[in-house]
């Protein structure tokens, strides 16, 4: 499993939760990555586990800090649907967070660096 770059506290969600059997995680092959311009996805969706939205929505504070706000959706005083462009890594790569937890807590983190742009993700996540 390939670590997030140094410094982020959602990958402590994907450590913690990836194995957990209500979660699923996605990586992508190297072949994928490079198809898309990217050099690391990853993705963890969770079912019903208050833990793990606890945490996701620390992390989310935490991480979004100096980072670009695309979007972010509250509700009670939680985040429930955000998309942050984190500043790039030392070679120049964009880093995004999409988060998302629905009325059934379903909980669906993805963390994605590479060198695409904003709108070009955009597009590619509404083409799948």
């Amino acid at each position: 499993m390939a670590n997030l770059e140094t410094g982020l506290r959602i990958d402590e969600v994907f450590q913690r939760f990836g194995r957990a059997r209500n979660a699923t995680m996605v990586e992508l092959s190297q072949e994928m990555l490079e198809m898309y311009n990217m050099r690391l996805f990853k993705s963890i969706s969770i079912r019903n586990s208050p833990e793990a939205l606890q945490l996701t929505r620390e992390a989310l504070e935490e991480d979004r800090e100096g980072a670009r706000t695309i979007k972010e959706i509250t509700d009670a005083g939680g985040i429930i649907s955000a998309y942050y462009q984190l500043p790039a890594t030392d070679d120049g790569l964009n880093r995004f967070i999409l988060f998302n937890v629905n009325r059934q807590n379903l909980i669906t983190l993805i963390y994605i660096e590479g060198d695409l742009e904003s709108e070009h993700l955009i597009t590619l996540l509404l083409s799948l």
